[in-house]
């Protein structure tokens, strides 16, 4: 027993406040670890307080954190020790080791160190650290240092017993669809079964693995497998998260060599990071990936494995994926893949506008949450995608009013030779800065000046660009005879009716087309009612509606309007649209003010609207304001953090405390 050299006092005038931390990890399996440990830290407690304490003047609390490692920055219950350090909730903190609290030296070393900033004494008994002493960072050093290495060896261990498994055959890792797993130990009254277990055919599921390949080899999509698997209710894998089959499942299991018998074992393996202790699955070297020939477990021939295989490859768009950081959408989160993904941008300070939740969902800007931009507003989701394809769908249908005056401008366009004359004098431009640059870089050849490797490398470079820019060249003289019709107004209108169905329709069609449309993002503007109480966001952003209109009129607007330097001022629209829901009392304001321009009184204002005496003096508050500082609406534009907003006040936005779902609050700027 750890014996302390400075003894626990207790406070004048009030009770001591002590927290209880027990933890255990995932690997070790024991759901009495946390009890244990709580009674060992009541007993060390209990023998360490003065003589003579009673119960009324000690307050114990406990936090428990069953089956979550050590390892892992932001959990939970150690984002509640952090809120109550910072809070001072506290006088004194008890784990059974520093290693309950973090098994991550610099996340250890910053607790305890907020710890003692606050005046939060931390005692570790099975380390023998107690922040009373003055030597105790060189304790917690040396035991996060021996915690760090017996994770180590721990893993090294796990890592071998899987080999020896694999070696012998054994079952590792989940059961696959179509088997099921059969152990060695039998299972008793007192004691479950016991391994090492092994893998063996499921007959039932077996069946219709098999007849999985039997359909795709014939022809069907996956996506029909999916729903006929859906219809003869095939359960899948437990931890799946959806009951429901996707195409995507149906494609895994036709990859899986295992139902041909052959195994293959670590292809992915769990590489964790420093900062956060969490683990992510990257793939394996090629030579590291383990296989074996599994014959009975068999269950799909050869000829048919490789038929269906060759199915699934025949309908793929890429055949050589691009995995790890080289893939373009590498460390993008899904949920950012949607209709606004990389469009909609703060005003303030121009980072992105992340979504945030699954039912209700916000949009906040990515440098608020770090303390980067003074804007700390949102934007309701069920509010933004309604408003933005709402004006845009307006602005679409808009065009019927100038169909007439745009088929005119294509026609003298076209008089003029079009899309095919512009593009033509661009290609001509750019075949002699190429062929002058050929000619530059053979001469350097011939005369030796420079390295020859860069010289010809860079030769060959320009002249398969000449080879590109004559072969478009003659494409655009053949389309030159062939020009295409002008559509009629109404077809014209037809066809805007159907953009419109698909701005209305599918989310990720919409996306594609918006983005047609933009002419830069889609910025969120913060404005602050005139009264002070609020601050509102509004949606600002410029399309080109060019692109709405169908090619044969497209084209020829995009081409002869560039070499011009200037875009059609009929197709382009700017809009300052509300992300919020406008209350009555603003809503009336506006309009009083409106008639009051024409000269009517507040009384026989009220009259026409049908307010009553209450509401027309709250309206007139807002109204006089807005008179006084001659704005026609109630809300000003903030170009710069105003001095208060009542929604972003400390004790809602980030007082220190409990937050549900776990976290810390930031401390309000």
């Amino acid at each position: 027993m750890m014996h302390l050299r400075q003894p626990i006092q207790l406070p004048k005038g009030r009770e001591l406040r002590v927290l209880i931390h027990a933890r255990f990890s995932t690997e070790e399996q024991r759901q009495s670890s946390i009890d244990d440990q709580v009674a060992a830290c009541r007993t060390f407690l209990e023998t360490n307080l003065p003589k003579g304490t009673k119960p009324a003047q000690v307050a114990v609390e406990v936090i428990k954190e069953p089956e979550v490692s050590g390892e892992i920055a932001d959990r939970p219950g150690i984002n509640q020790v952090w809120a109550g350090i910072e809070a001072k909730r506290w006088d004194l903190i008890i784990a059974e080791e520093s290693s309950r609290l973090y098994r991550h030296h610099t996340k250890a070393g910053e607790l305890f160190e907020s710890a003692v900033d606050a005046g939060v004494r931390v005692i570790c008994p099975s380390d023998y650290i107690d922040t009373a002493d003055d030597d105790w960072p060189d304790r917690l050093h040396m035991c996060q240092m021996q915690h760090a290495r017996s994770n180590f060896y721990t893993r090294q261990r796990i890592k071998r017993a899987h080999d020896g498994l694999w070696a012998r055959g054994a079952a590792v890792g989940n059961t696959v669809i179509g088997y099921k797993r059969r152990c060695t130990v039998p299972a008793t009254e007192s004691e479950p079964a016991n391994g090492p277990f092994y893998d063996e055919i499921d007959p039932e599921k077996a069946a219709v693995i098999r007849e999985v390949f039997e359909r795709i080899a014939g022809g069907e999509r996956a996506a029909e497998v999916a729903e006929w698997l859906d219809s003869i209710k095939f359960a899948k894998a437990k931890w799946s998260r959806q009951a429901k089959w996707t195409n995507y499942n149906v494609t895994s299991i036709i990859r899986r060599t295992i139902y041909r018998g052959f195994e293959t074992y670590r292809k992915k393996v769990a590489k964790r990071k420093l900062r956060t202790g969490k683990s992510e699955f990257v793939w394996n070297d090629t030579d590291k990936i383990q296989t074996r020939e599994s014959p009975h477990l068999r269950i799909v021939s050869d000829h048919l494995w490789y038929k269906a295989n060759e199915v699934v490859d025949s309908r793929r768009i890429k055949f050589q994926a691009v995995r790890g950081a080289g893939h373009p959408l590498f460390g993008t989160a899904r949920n950012r893949r949607g209709l606004l993904s990389g469009v909609f941008v703060c005003g303030t300070c121009g980072a992105t506008m992340y979504s945030t939740g699954k039912t209700e969902g916000t949009f906040r800007c990515a440098a608020a949450s770090q303390g980067k931009c003074w804007y700390r507003g949102y934007c309701m989701r069920e509010r933004v995608f309604p408003a933005v394809l709402g004006a845009v769908v307006d602005a679409v249908l808009s065009l019927d009013g100038v169909r007439d005056a745009v088929l005119a401008r294509v026609q003298e366009l076209h008089a003029k030779g079009g899309s095919v004359a512009a593009e033509l004098k661009k290609l001509d431009k750019d075949e002699k800065k190429l062929v002058a640059a050929i000619e530059r870089l053979s001469a350097a050849v011939e005369s030796g000046d420079g390295t020859l490797a860069s010289l010809t490398s860079r030769l060959a470079e320009r002249e398969r660009d000449l080879a590109i820019v004559r072969s478009r060249r003659r494409e655009v003289e053949e389309q030159a005879g062939r020009k295409e019709k002008l559509p009629s107004a109404a077809k014209l209108l037809e066809h805007l009716e159907a953009v419109k169905l698909q701005l209305l329709g599918h989310e990720a069609r919409a996306a594609v087309i918006l983005r047609q449309l933009l002419v830069g993002p889609i910025r969120v503007i913060p404005y602050m009612r005139i009264d002070g109480k609020r601050v509102v966001p509004r949606l600002e952003f410029t399309i080109n509606l060019v692109s709405a209109l169908p090619s044969a009129v497209a084209g020829p607007l995009r081409q002869g309007d560039s070499s011009a330097d200037e875009q059609p001022l009929m197709l382009k629209r700017t809009f300052l649209i509300n992300a919020f829901h406008e209350p009555d009392l603003v809503r009336h304001a506006r309009l009083i003010v409106e008639r009051r321009l024409q000269g009517k009184t507040y009384k026989a204002i009220a009259e026409e609207v049908g307010l009553t005496k209450y509401h027309m003096e709250n309206c007139a508050r807002i109204t006089k304001l807005m008179e006084e500082a001659g704005l026609p609406e109630p809300y000003r534009r903030l170009t710069e953090k105003p001095d208060h907003v009542p929604q972003w006040c400390s004790k809602h936005w980030l007082k220190a405390g409990e937050r549900k779902g776990g976290g810390k609050r930031r401390r309000a700027s």
